[in-house]
């Protein structure tokens, strides 16, 4: 009994080795996980160094990884074994109340945050500049937070930013995303803001600008999408979670709004890049992603160029912008190298926005472009 059992087992084994390898052998490779949103490495082409230097090795126990038959399946089912077993963190990503993702948050480099704003404080005595620094859901949020979370504090750092803020115009936005924390400010699966959010955001800026701001009711929503999965389902493969719907506030005389890419040297006649919404990466929708520098042109006669120098939390906050500058000229300054004050001359720039959520902010190392 004892043997014909060994031998079961022994034939059992061999059977799913078999199997493993004819549907490995057979199957086509898979080039994009849209359930990581990241590409999977391909079949290594076999060569006499890559062997011989161990690359060949490394790349092919990686090439097993990304294509093991039934890998999304079993990451599907390790993801609820974990929830099952009441894990809450993945990968710097807390699963809060209602299942909402939350990324973490480290104590932050307060050596750069002073260089960073030393450059923005030098810069604003040159051109009026103004600097919003975004909380997070991390912040707004932090009641959902599971109990053993215990981020950095966002709010001490934006004290911080505002106390070296006197050249350049603070734009605080923490009260009015406090006050609308009830809302779906922030999406449940990404990192962002939604455009709800970026709206009440809009309307501080306009507070501090001094200019009245288009009302919610002046806007059509568009539910653009209702499966958005974003880069904190990514980064956890937190399958569990259902998705999110993400909307674009139409306003009227924005199809007046030209936008040059730069990089691409193409003009378009719409603020939306709208395959996005048939990718994973559907929040490229706005702006087309991050672009190196991107040229809005709009139907407003009052001759007002503003710059923004940001992240992609700016991405779905500008298109409100359009409504009050003749130019907005978006620059990334992560995707560029060119010396920000020289444009800005050469342009005819009125005033620049510097806009970042407060966790990219505290790790920007390209803001040197604006020295002069």
């Amino acid at each position: 009994m004892h043997a014909r059992m060994k031998k079961g087992i022994v034939i059992g084994f061999v059977l799913y080795l078999a199997f493993f390898l004819f549907f490995f052998v057979m199957k086509k490779d898979q080039k994009f996980s849209p359930l990581e949103n990241r590409a999977l490495e391909n079949r290594p082409i076999l060569e006499k160094e890559a062997l011989f230097s161990g690359e060949f090795t490394a790349s092919f126990e990686t090439y097993v990884a990304d294509q093991f038959p039934l890998r999304d399946e079993m990451i599907a089912i390790k993801s609820n074994i974990e929830r099952i077993l009441g894990k809450k963190d993945r990968n710097g990503v807390f699963i809060g109340k209602d299942n909402h993702l939350i990324q973490d948050f480290k104590k932050p480099d307060m050596n750069l945050l002073k260089k960073n704003m030393g450059y923005i404080e030098t810069f604003a005595k040159v051109l009026p500049t103004y600097v919003m620094i975004a909380p997070t859901a991390t912040k707004i949020w932090e009641e959902k937070l599971p109990k053993f979370a215990d981020p950095y504090d966002e709010g001490l750092v934006l004290q911080q930013i505002q106390k070296q803020t006197t050249s350049a115009h603070f734009v605080d936005v923490l009260p009015v995303m406090e006050r609308h924390s009830e809302e779906s400010i922030y999406y449940k699966t990404d990192h962002h803001w939604t455009t709800r959010g970026a709206y009440y955001a809009y309307t501080a800026f306009c507070q501090a600008y001094g200019i009245e701001p288009l009302s919610l009711d002046q806007f059509e929503i568009e539910q653009a999408s209702t499966k958005f999965y974003g880069t904190l389902f990514s980064k956890g493969n937190f399958t569990f979670v259902k998705p999110d719907t993400l909307e674009i506030f139409h306003r009227d005389g924005e199809e007046q709004v030209s936008v040059y890419d730069l990089n691409a040297n193409e003009m378009k006649d719409s603020m939306y890049e709208r395959r996005f919404l048939r990718e994973k990466d559907q929040y490229g929708v706005f702006l087309n992603q991050n672009q190196p520098l991107l040229i809005l042109r709009t139907d407003v006669a009052n001759g007002k160029k503003l710059m923004v120098v940001k992240d992609s939390y700016a991405n779905c906050l500008i298109p409100f912008l359009t409504a009050h500058f003749a130019e907005i000229h978006v620059m990334d300054v992560r995707l560029l190298n060119l010396p920000l004050l020289d444009y800005a001359q050469a342009e005819g720039i009125s005033e620049t926005l510097i806009l970042y959520n407060v966790q990219n902010f505290s790790e920007e190392t390209r803001l040197s472009l604006l020295k002069y």
